[in-house]
C-alpha cells in the first residue's frame, strides 16, 4: 500500500503569509520565515521515507518559490479549510493507499512523526497530530471521510475539540499522536525556533 504525503503551503507571496508574524517583524521578514519553514517541512518529509510528497498551494500555484523543490504542485480547491482539506485527501486517495496532510509552518516536523502517521493508518481510519494552540499540525486519512471536515470551527482554538466530535460521533477509527506545535507568531519562534530570526531584513 503506498503512501503520499500532501504539505499544504500558501505561494511566497509578501504580505499574504505568516500575517500575524508579519505585524511584528514587518512583510519582508516574515516571508523569509515562511520560506525557512517550507524548506524545513519539505526537508523533513522527504526524509520520511513516503512513496510520494506533493505541495498543495494556496494563493498561486504557479509560483516560483514552491516549484523550486521540485515536487508536484497541486492548486488546493474551496473557500474554507475544511473542504481544501477534504479535496486533497480524496485526491491523494484515488492514487494512494494513505495520506498524510501537514503544514507547511510545523517546524516541529520529524521523518520519525511522519512514519508513526503512516503506520496508525495501518489499522485507523484516521490519525491525527494535534497542535498546542488547540488546531491540529496533522491530518491522515486511509479512507475518504469527508464528514471529519464539516462544522469545524477553523482558526480557532475549537478545531481539534470538533474534530474528535465528529470522529467519536460517527464511530470513526482513528489514532492521536503526540501533540506539535507549529509557527504563527513571533512569541513562537522565540519559544520554539530563534534559529529562524537569524539575518532576518530589517
Amino acid at each position: 500500500m503506498t503512501t503520499l504525503i500532501q504539505i499544504f503551503a500558501k505561494a511566497a507571496v509578501a504580505g499574504a503569509v505568516k500575517t500575524r508574524l508579519a505585524k511584528q517583524v514587518g512583510n519582508a521578514a516574515a516571508l523569509l520565515i515562511h520560506q525557512r519553514l517550507c524548506r524545513h517541512v519539505v526537508e523533513q518529509a522527504r526524509a520520511a521515507g513516503a512513496d510520494a510528497v506533493e505541495i498543495w498551494a494556496a494563493l498561486d500555484a504557479q509560483d516560483a518559490f514552491l516549484h523550486s523543490f521540485g515536487l508536484p504542485v497541486f492548486e488546493q480547491q474551496g473557500r474554507e479549510l475544511g473542504t481544501r482539506l477534504d479535496f486533497a485527501l480524496r485526491h491523494g486517495l484515488t492514487r494512494h493507499g494513505r495520506v498524510v496532510i501537514v503544514g507547511a509552518d510545523v517546524y516541529s516536523l520529524s521523518p520519525g512523526y511522519l512514519q508513526q502517521a503512516f503506520k496508525a493508518l495501518q489499522t485507523s481510519q484516521i490519525v491525527v497530530g494535534p497542535a498546542e494552540d488547540g488546531g491540529y499540525v496533522l491530518m491522515g486519512a486511509s479512507h475518504s471521510l469527508p464528514v471529519v471536515f464539516q462544522d469545524i470551527p477553523w482558526g480557532t482554538p475549537d478545531v481539534m475539540g470538533a474534530t474528535m466530535d465528529r470522529l467519536l460521533s460517527n464511530m470513526i477509527s482513528f489514532e492521536l499522536l503526540p501533540e506539535r506545535w507549529d509557527i504563527d507568531t513571533l512569541e513562537d519562534v522565540r519559544r520554539h525556533a530563534p534559529e529562524l530570526l537569524k539575518d532576518l531584513p530589517t
